[in-house]
């Protein structure tokens, strides 16, 4: 005979009890046994948001936390603007590993971080291109009639495109070269453009330099950093890794700031201060 639904807790309760005492407590030690296994196996794990100019990096540095601590790292990478956006509409990242300070204060001032945001690294921007390229001219390089299409990232959402525009307008060349430039939603993008030879050259990371075996890095030059702002690159604490993975974001924010992290930063171009 069927046992209603609401009366299914009762019905099992009332079962369990008419069987034998041994019994009984073999199931119950089972169960918990069951439950407990469980719970055990579940991975442990911390969700980071990463700049797409960090990329490349945090692929080492995820490696070696997870050697470490043997906690997976969940890495969704893009622009930092875009990564904002998705963590004020609920997405669920412990932390956030920004290009700049900008976008970590703003959701530290929109209450979704506890404590402000903390300088890891400071970033470089270069001139980069496949081709043999020359770029002795430092900046003004861009002014050669060989550079048709000038990759930049949308300075809307990617701080690598902030300073872009920036070094351009400082050299008095952004009028000059307003008509070449093609936008990249993130300097993740602008390297693709890049690599796919669909521009000619690209203002982006240093760090893609040191993700390719030297013989693949074609040519670059770096940007005199007196004409941009410094790439100040700040990390912060979500409420989400706050509330609901304390440990584990712990754990991988500390270790951001550690000697092992820093020597990786500084391999891929990034200076510490």
């Amino acid at each position: 005979m069927p046992v209603p639904d609401e009366k299914k807790f009762i019905f099992v309760v009332y079962q369990l009890f008419k069987i034998k005492p041994f019994v009984r407590i073999l199931i119950i030690c089972l169960t918990f046994l069951f439950f407990s296994c469980s719970e055990a196996d579940k991975p442990e794990k911390v969700t980071v948001a990463v700049a797409a100019n960090l990329q490349f990096a945090m692929k080492e540095i995820a490696l070696e936390f997870e050697k470490k601590h043997h906690i997976k790292v969940e890495v969704s990478s893009g622009s930092s603007g875009t990564l904002t956006t998705q963590i004020k509409h609920g997405a669920p990242f412990d932390l956030f590993v920004s290009a700049n300070l900008r976008y970590p204060n703003k959701l530290f001032k929109d209450g979704m971080a506890s404590k402000k945001p903390k300088t890891y690294a400071f970033g470089s921007l270069i001139m980069w291109s496949t081709e043999n390229q020359d770029f002795t001219d430092g900046i003004e390089s861009l002014k050669s009639s060989s550079f048709l299409k000038i990759a930049v990232a949308n300075s809307e959402t990617a701080p690598y495109g902030i300073a872009a525009l920036e070094a351009l307008e400082t050299a008095n060349l952004l009028t000059t070269l307003d008509k070449k430039l093609v936008y990249g939603e993130s300097v993740g993008q602008v390297n693709q453009y890049v690599k796919s030879g669909a521009v000619d050259v690209g203002l982006t990371s240093k760090s893609v330099l040191f993700s390719l075996p030297e013989s693949e890095r074609g040519s670059w030059g770096e940007i005199d950093p007196s004409l941009y702002t410094p790439i100040e690159q700040g990390i912060v604490m979500l409420k989400q890794g706050e509330v609901n993975n304390l440990e584990n974001a712990t754990l991988f924010y500390d270790f951001m700031f550690s000697d092992q992290v820093k020597e990786i930063l500084k391999t891929y171009g990034y200076d510490i201060k």
